[in-house]
């Protein structure tokens, strides 16, 4: 496994082949997916790809803290970006890398948290959400890559919704490989390895393709919700949507129900709603069960 100290240089030899590959003009991607989609044109799939590599090595860098070896990080993401391409219909639209940064960015989540064993546990859904959030909030709060206060600490809880242990946990375990980016690079020394790393600034396009993944879940959950009955509703968004879930008991006591009646009803009503939201995305793109379209998503379509 490469160390985290060789990231930055690994990043950067990755970064130049992608920049091999010329960014394609609005018409030329629209010709090539034609191409591809309407005839299956190897040559056109290739240069679709290629011309968007470099989309894909900025969200691997994204999680180059993890630990995880840089170069599998940049392969799990081209395997997002070719899943993409081969998937992308231009008459929808819109541009590529706004749809192929959906399934670049789950591709790359999804291996991370499979190997979250290298992060020495770590398996609760409070964890992996300051894992993968942890330093974007504190850049927001205007805190840097540093050993957090009481205070701080504290306001980055309140944030992510966790407790101050948990975010001195996840801030313990960030504590070397963030030190290792301050190291001293170059011939001269004139630089630090953090300066190698991509910006994680977010793009104007990336904005914009997240305020889409958004609405498009909101509308999702809001129809997937139409397919229950009132009672299934409630206790589908009780037991799976609340930021506390309500338990079986109590639910059992307010509709005079056992509690094993209760988790058929909430079992039966989570198929339902599966069956719904894969029925309306199995041929545009992949989304996740209802659940992880996550509590805030779900309080707004039910709002």
């Amino acid at each position: 496994m490469a160390s985290y100290t060789e990231s930055p240089e690994l990043l950067r030899s990755f970064t130049a082949q992608a920049n091999r590959y010329p960014m394609l003009r609005p018409e030329q991607e629209d010709r090539l997916a034609r191409d591809w989609t309407e005839r299956q044109d190897r040559r056109a799939f290739d240069q679709l790809v290629h011309s968007h590599m470099r989309l894909a090595v900025k969200v691997a860098a994204k999680y180059a803290r993890s630990g995880l070896p840089v170069a599998d990080l940049v392969s799990e993401a081209n395997i997002g970006l070719i899943k993409a391409v081969q998937r992308f219909d231009p008459t929808r639209g819109f541009r590529l890398a706004t749809y192929a940064l959906w399934w670049i960015r789950a591709e790359v989540q999804s291996f991370v948290l499979h190997n979250w064993s290298l992060l020495k546990g770590g398996n609760t859904a409070t964890l992996k959400r300051l894992f993968f959030n942890l330093r974007q909030t504190q850049r927001k709060l205007g805190i840097h890559d540093r050993i957090m206060s009481d205070e701080e600490a504290a306001q980055v809880a309140e944030k992510l919704s966790a407790s101050i242990e948990e975010v001195r946990e996840m801030e313990h375990r960030f504590a070397t490989p963030v030190s290792s980016l301050n190291v001293q690079v170059g011939e001269e020394g004139d630089h630090e390895a953090i300066d190698l790393l991509a910006d994680d600034q977010d793009s104007v396009e990336e904005r914009l393709a997240e305020q889409g993944e958004l609405n498009a879940r909101r509308a999702l959950m809001t129809d997937a919700l139409t397919q229950l009955g009132d009672r299934e509703r409630h206790i589908f968004a009780a037991r799976n949507l609340a930021d506390q879930p309500v338990t079986l008991e109590t639910l059992a006591r307010q509709y005079g129900v056992s509690k094993e009646r209760i988790r058929q009803i909430e079992s039966g009503a989570y198929k339902k709603v599966v069956r719904r939201v894969r029925a309306q995305v199995d041929t545009v793109a992949p989304m996740p069960p209802p659940m992880a379209l996550g509590r805030r998503t779900a309080a707004m379509a039910m709002a």
